[in-house]
C-alpha cells in the first residue's frame, strides 16, 4: 500500500497542485478598481464607466451593481445571471446596459445612453461576491457641445448678419455709385459738345420782365380786388342811406 502511494505520489503531484491553486484564485480577497480619473461624456450621447477585480477573476456569478451615492440610487443591478431593472431608478430605467464581454476576466462596464447633465457626478461600482462587498468611486463629467456659446458670443452670432448685410450694401452702392458717376460723367461730356454759348445771351429787357412781372402782377391784382370791393361797399352803403331819407324828403328840403 505504501509503494502504491510512494510510486504514483510523482505522476499526480501536478493535479494536487492544481487542486490547491483553483480555490485559490476564485477565493480571497479582492478589490475594485475603477478607472482612476473623471470620464467625461456629451450631452446626449452614451458612454461607459468602466470596473475591474483586482486580482482578476471570474465575476459572472457575483452580484453587481452601480448606484449614486449619497442616496444609494440604483443605477443599474445585476444579481443571479440577470438584470433586475425593477430595482432602477425611474430615471435610468431604459437607458442602461451592462457589458459583460469580459466578466470571465472580471472586467465590466456600464453603459449609459443618453446622458442628461442631471448625470453628472459621482457613481459608485460593487461586486459582491458569499458576504464580501467591494466599492470602487467614479466620477462622470458631463459636458455640452455648444458651451463655448456664451452671452458673448451668441450677441456676436446676432450681430455677424448685420454687419454681413452691411458689407454687402456697402459694396453694392459703391459700384452703383461708380456706375452713376460713370454714366453722369458721360452725359455732362455730352452736353459740353452740344452746349450752346448763345443760349445764355438774352436781352436785359426780357430779364427785367421775367423780375418784375411776377412781382408786380399780384400787386395788380391787389389793387383791382381793393377797388372793386370799394365800389361794391359803396354802392351798399348809399342803399342803406336811401332807406331813411326817401326822395320827397329831398324835394321838400329843395323847396
Amino acid at each position: 500500500m505504501a509503494s502504491f502511494w510512494s510510486s504514483s505520489l510523482p505522476s499526480r503531484l501536478p493535479f494536487f497542485l492544481l487542486l490547491l491553486q483553483s480555490p485559490s484564485s476564485q477565493a480571497g480577497p479582492f478589490r475594485v478598481e475603477g478607472p482612476g480619473r473623471p470620464v467625461r461624456a456629451l450631452v446626449g450621447h452614451p458612454v461607459e464607466l468602466p470596473c475591474r477585480l483586482v486580482p482578476a477573476r471570474n465575476a459572472s456569478a457575483m452580484e453587481v451593481g452601480w448606484y449614486r451615492p449619497p442616496f444609494s440610487r440604483v443605477v443599474h443591478l445585476y444579481r443571479g445571471g440577470q438584470d433586475q431593472a425593477e430595482e432602477q431608478a425611474p430615471e435610468y430605467r431604459g437607458r442602461t446596459e451592462l457589458l459583460r464581454g469580459a466578466v470571465a476576466e472580471g472586467k465590466v462596464a456600464l453603459r449609459i445612453h443618453r446622458v442628461r447633465f442631471s448625470d453628472e457626478g459621482g457613481f459608485t461600482c460593487f461586486f459582491r461576491d458569499h458576504g464580501q462587498q467591494e466599492e470602487a468611486a467614479l466620477e462622470l463629467k458631463v459636458e455640452d457641445p455648444f458651451h463655448w456659446v456664451g452671452p458673448g458670443a451668441l450677441a456676436g452670432l446676432a450681430v455677424l448678419p448685420l454687419l454681413l448685410l452691411q458689407l454687402v450694401a456697402g459694396l453694392l452702392f459703391l459700384g452703383l455709385q461708380r456706375r452713376l458717376r460713370g454714366k453722369l460723367r458721360a452725359e455732362i461730356e455730352s452736353l459740353h459738345r452740344t452746349f450752346d454759348p448763345h443760349f445764355l445771351r438774352v436781352p436785359c429787357w426780357k430779364v427785367t420782365l421775367f423780375v418784375i412781372v411776377p412781382v408786380l402782377g399780384p400787386l395788380a391784382a391787389l389793387v383791382i380786388c381793393y377797388n372793386w370791393l370799394h365800389r361794391r361797399l359803396a354802392g351798399q352803403f348809399l342803399e342803406e342811406l336811401s332807406k331813411f331819407f326817401p326822395p320827397s324828403y329831398k324835394l321838400k328840403t329843395k323847396k
